[in-house]
């Protein structure tokens, strides 16, 4: 199994899809701001158990240094 390094953050949102949408827009502008080039944003969307919601997960890892 290849080695997957712990994430730096790693968030859930889960509600109306709406809010989740305008929420996960203002996260990724403001975790891309705080970290810049030293890591990677990541959003995955998925449907969620209710109607009209949606559930997001936000992935914050460190990026590898290139190889010298």
């Amino acid at each position: 199994m290849p080695y997957r390094p712990r994430p730096l953050l790693a968030v859930r949102l889960i509600g109306p899809a709406n809010v989740v949408a305008a929420q996960k827009a203002h996260l990724l502008a403001h975790l891309a701001g705080t970290f810049g080039d030293r890591a990677t944003c990541r959003a995955s969307t998925h449907p969620a158990s209710h109607a009209n919601e949606i559930r997001v997960y936000l992935t914050v890892t460190r990026k590898e240094a290139p190889p010298p």
